[in-house]
């Protein structure tokens, strides 16, 4: 739990529901029905509610009564009687956590920002939600909404509070962490930082209408890019993870649902040769140094970010499925071999990676285009099982392929990557190192996004 022994960067204030926690839907409805049963009466009209998402527990009390007026003189009894319904039927069985709340506030309580709640739901029920999760430890204050019948009542209370225990200098950071567009609204109103979490009712694409400072999937995002927010945390920008390894160790898959599940940016350096290499079959380009640096220089090789994934494409035309054909990939380790060719790319793809808050993988990402990435993956596996892996997304394209071919054509292109004098595929010294023959492409990823956390998060006073 934070301290106010000293004046703190950022104070991040967490709402509950779709958040952090979710409890099972028939939990919450029986305790609402049961108290409107006991202090008002009859059956609880839940027609009358459009939604509670984003809404205080008193302003969802308003709108069953169909008066705000009868839900303040109500509010004490009603909320008393819901309280301890809630504390009998709300156990850690009722409650599930949103994929990463845990990572999210540990990277917080890191980072010295100061930690409370800002949600809609009465106090006593929000308090029991978070002890019975486990989560109440890492916060020093809440603001509930069983007294408030608008959300954006909660941030002047919590601003006031912090001003007053000195937990916060002049022109801090304050950042609303939430799930609704009522969360994303209210900070809005106050001049405050919003980031939004696709965990609860709402999408990201819905949530990402309403322009927060950011929106990721869940709060698992959240904690890797949290550096990203806090503008005096000691590492300054956002990371580069660079992912090496031969063909068919699963790198490129694994490479671009990471960076999904970060929220980063995904390069794939090898479609980049490989448009080259089509450019060269196409135009019958000689396969020596000189002439397809010359062509490269002629030409556009584009990587696009469409909502269906990185789209490659070579003098504006949409070339990502043509590329993968086996003419291009019989060809592409030694349109890649040369100098000229290798020393082009790296620059390209230094660029397009120079900001951080990507996800690059290839052959010499580690060793060469970026040395001294934060976080560096080298990934294996046997010859067997890469080849199976790669005659599965070969078969589409040419079924008279057999594994014996594939394993054949890996071996060559092992020995043509390994071997080449410039830049050759190699694992640089500080790379984690993930044989994947016996691994499915969720434990990759899982095993990867792991010692991200560690790496950059638990240690980002050591990154630059």
């Amino acid at each position: 739990m934070a301290s106010n022994a000293s004046v703190k960067r950022a104070l991040l204030l967490v709402d509950i529901d779709g958040t952090l926690l979710r409890v099972h839907r028939h939990v919450t409805r029986h305790v609402w029905s049961e108290t409107w049963s006991v202090v008002v009466g009859g059956e609880l009209p839940w027609h009358r509610l459009d939604s509670a998402a984003g809404k205080t527990d008193l302003q969802i009390l308003a709108q069953l009564l169909g008066d705000v007026y009868t839900a303040r003189v109500l509010a004490r009894d009603f909320f008393s009687v819901l309280a301890s319904h809630a504390e009998r039927a709300i156990t850690r069985d009722a409650i599930e956590l949103c994929p990463g709340a845990t990572d999210f506030l540990e990277a917080a309580e890191r980072s010295g920002a100061v930690l409370a709640i800002l949600s809609g739901n009465e106090t006593r029920i929000g308090w029991h939600k978070l002890r019975v999760a486990g989560l109440d430890s890492y916060f020093v204050a809440g603001f509930f909404g069983g007294d408030a019948i608008e959300r954006a009542e909660l941030p002047p209370r919590a601003l006031q509070w912090a001003m007053s225990q000195q937990y916060l200098s002049q022109g801090a950071w304050v950042i609303v962490v939430g799930d609704t567009p009522n969360d994303i609204a209210c900070a809005r109103r106050y001049g405050l930082g919003c980031l939004a979490v696709a965990s609860g009712p709402y999408s990201f694409d819905e949530l990402t209408v309403h322009q927060p400072m950011a929106c990721f999937r869940h709060l698992g995002q959240a904690a890797l890019s949290l550096h990203r927010f806090l503008p005096t945390h000691p590492m300054a920008r956002q990371p580069i993870i660079a992912i090496d390894g031969p063909a068919g160790s699963g790198k490129t898959t694994t490479a671009r649902l990471l960076a999904e599940r970060l929220g980063f940016t995904y390069i794939d350096t090898g479609a980049m040769y490989r448009a080259l290499t089509l450019a060269a079959l196409e135009h019958g380009v000689p396969m020596n140094d000189e002439a397809l640096a010359a062509l490269l220089e002629r030409t556009s090789i584009e990587l696009r970010h469409t909502p269906q994934g990185q789209r490659t494409y070579l003098d504006g035309r949409d070339v990502t499925e043509r590329i993968r054909m086996p003419d291009v990939t019989a060809h592409v380790s030694q349109v890649s071999s040369f100098p000229s060719v290798r020393a082009a790319m790296v620059r390209i793809q230094q660029q397009l990676g120079a900001r951080g808050g990507v996800v690059m993988d290839g052959r010499d990402i580690g060793t060469a285009v970026f040395p001294d990435a934060d976080v560096k993956v080298y990934m294996t596996a046997d010859l067997a099982t890469r080849a199976e892996r790669r005659l599965e997304e070969l078969r589409a394209t040419d079924p008279t392929l057999t594994l014996d071919d594939v394993i054949r054509q890996l071996d060559e292109r092992d020995q043509l990557d390994s071997s080449r004098e410039h830049n050759p595929l190699r694992r640089a010294e500080d790379a984690i190192v993930i044989d994947t023959t016996n691994l499915s492409i969720e434990e990759q990823v899982e095993r990867i996004a792991r010692y991200i956390r560690e790496r950059v998060v638990e240690s980002s006073t050591t990154l630059p």
